[in-house]
Order: C-alpha cells, then sequence, then structure tokens
C-alpha cells in the first residue's frame, strides 16, 4: 500500500524518521544514515520544511518534570458562526498556557489542552473562558492527562514493520526537576526549534557556550528533555489523525490491548487519563475505511472486553508543543 506522497522518495522517508528519533543531530550523521551527500540532505530538509511536510523541530519535553499539570477540555460548539469559531480558538491560541488547540469532526468540535501548575490558575482561566463563551459551549468534557506514551513509526519509513518500543514515555509520578530561569529558556527555545545551534541560544540567552551545553546535557541526564523531534502535517503525508476515546467492560484487559495495538505501525500515541474514557489512542489512517478496519479488527480480538468508542478526526491543529513562556 502506497500512502505517502509520491514526491516523495525512500531517502525523505528515511530523512523524517531520523529527524523523529533526533532533530538535533548533525547533517553528518543523518547523511551517513540515509547514505546521502550532506548538502543534499540540507536541500531535502529545506524542501520538506517548504513543502510543510516539517512544521517544526523541537525538543520533546517532560512536562510533568516541570510541575505542568495537564488539564484537556473537549468542547461541542453551537450557535458559534465560523468568524465567532475563529475568535473562539484564538482565545485559546493567545492563552499563554495553552499547550495544544486543534479542531475535529466528530463528537467534540476542538480539543484544547492547558498547562498549569495550580488548580487555581486553570480555574480562573476556564471561569474567563466561560463567562465569554458559554452560550457557544454546548458540551464541555474535562479530564486530567496522567501518562503518554508512543512507538517508533516504521511508517515515515513508508514501511508497515511493529515495535514494541517505546520512543518516548510521560507520567505524572509526582517526582520534579528544579530547572532555574536559564535552564527555563533553553527549553523553550529548544521546544520551538531544535535545529538551533548552542552558539546563537548562548547569544539569545546572553551567557557562554560551555553553559549552554552542560545545562542541555544536566535536561538530558535529568529527564526533563526526552529527545528532539519533529512536528509534521501528516495530512501532506498521506495520512489523517483520529482520535479514539476507548472504554472498556474488562478493565483488566487494558494492558493486553495496548500490547496489541502495538503491532499496529500505525498507531501513534496512547494516553490515559482521570476522567472520561479508559485508553484514548491515537492512529494515522490512509483514509476513513482505514480507520474503520483498525478498529473492527481490534473489536474481534476483544469482542467481550471493549464496551463502546467514540471517535474525532483532527481537521486542524492551530498550536502544538508550545511551553509557557513564563513559569
Amino acid at each position: 500500500m502506497i500512502f505517502i506522497v509520491r514526491e516523495l522518495d525512500s531517502k525523505d522517508h528515511k530523512i523524517l524518521y531520523h529527524l523523529f528519533l533526533n532533530s538535533r543531530q548533525s547533517l553528518s550523521s543523518i547523511s551517513k544514515k540515509v547514505g546521502l551527500q550532506k548538502s543534499v540532505v540540507e536541500y531535502r530538509i529545506k524542501r520538506l520544511q517548504t513543502n510543510g511536510i516539517i512544521k517544526n523541530f523541537n525538543a520533546m519535553v517532560d512536562i510533568f518534570k516541570l510541575g505542568f499539570s495537564v488539564y484537556r477540555l473537549n468542547i461541542v460548539l453551537q450557535y458559534a458562526s465560523p468568524d465567532k469559531e475563529k475568535e473562539i480558538i484564538n482565545h485559546f491560541v493567545n492563552h499563554n498556557n495553552t499547550w495544544s488547540i486543534a479542531s475535529t469532526k466528530g463528537r467534540y468540535d476542538l480539543i484544547i489542552t492547558i498547562l498549569v501548575k495550580s488548580p487555581n490558575y486553570f480555574y480562573s482561566f476556564y471561569e474567563q473562558t466561560l463567562r465569554q463563551y458559554r452560550n457557544f459551549f454546548k458540551e464541555i468534557f474535562f479530564s486530567q492527562l496522567y501518562e503518554s506514551f508512543g512507538y517508533e513509526h516504521s511508517l515515515l519509513l513508508n514501511e508497515l514493520s511493529s515495535s514494541h518500543e517505546r520512543t518516548y514515555e510521560y507520567r505524572d509520578n509526582g517526582l520534579t526537576v528544579d530547572v532555574d530561569l536559564v535552564d527555563y529558556k533553553i527549553l523553550n527555545l529548544l521546544a520551538k526549534n531544535t535545529r538551533i545551534n548552542s552558539v546563537e541560544l548562548a547569544k539569545q540567552i546572553n551567557v557562554s557556550t560551555v553553559t549552554i551545553q552542560s545545562r542541555i546535557k544536566k535536561l538530558i541526564k535529568s529527564g526533563v528533555i526526552k529527545r528532539y523531534s519533529i512536528t509534521m502535517d501528516i495530512n501532506k503525508l498521506g495520512l489523517r489523525e483520529f482520535i479514539v476515546n476507548l472504554s472498556l467492560r474488562d478493565y483488566a484487559k487494558k494492558n493486553q490491548i495496548i500490547t496489541y495495538l502495538s503491532d499496529n505501525p500505525f498507531l501513534w500515541e496512547i494516553n490515559k487519563a482521570i476522567g472520561g474514557c479508559d485508553l484514548e489512542i491515537t492512529l494515522y489512517a490512509t483514509n476513513f475505511e482505514h480507520f474503520y478496519r483498525v478498529m473492527e479488527d481490534l473489536r474481534k480480538k476483544f469482542p467481550d472486553d471493549i464496551a463502546n468508542y467514540d471517535y474525532l478526526y483532527v481537521t486542524e491543529v492551530f498550536k502544538s508543543n508550545v511551553l509557557p513562556e513564563k513559569e
């Protein structure tokens, strides 16, 4: 099955894959792995950016280790004209502590993630939001993210092999790492662009290059920086993003279901949250028919263990993986 846009060849797929695993590695390192000259790799990366396939080079930061709690809102809109919907989206996009926001089709119209260190801060923003837009919210679903993990993705190589090896895992275990203002500035800049070099980081933060390098090593060792990756427009890869809210009849089968799902190369991420469904699954599929087949296979494998599910089709992402500018 060919599901990636034809303009991309196997070398482009390999470049995307290795950037996904480590977007801060040197061009020389990538060139050796994909079998191209460094100048060619640089050209291809710029072309992937120009075509909008690579949207950002971002550090994967363990926000739990920074002391953040992760609140999520799923909203069904009503009486909202296109202009009003845009205004509501911008309200969340412009909020300093919004981690991500996307529009969806399915049960909900908007999904929003907010990072806060105090429940009072979240409630204050929530109250402000309701005062402005409550009449346009038909339904509001609230949950708190507890754990998130993802796997190696062969689909970026245009291959369909599976892997049980997790490339990242975040869990709110109550353990935090002390970071100062310099650390946080480094994290903020790397969350926006991992390709920025240490010299430029030092210049923007007004510290020495040696300080930057030692701080980054410390942040990696402590687990605050999980890895360096990329944000992609998966629609331009011929894929569609589906978020599945799965409710279980037999909760004891949860780990078996996770293991079964990890064999699927189109599985992108699994989330666990307090409130709502038992498992939240993010799948990339070529179209709705493909997505439906994946879910039917899951239901047939666990016919007595899955109570029901609903799904969301992500249509547009307005903000993603953005740390608050200030702690």
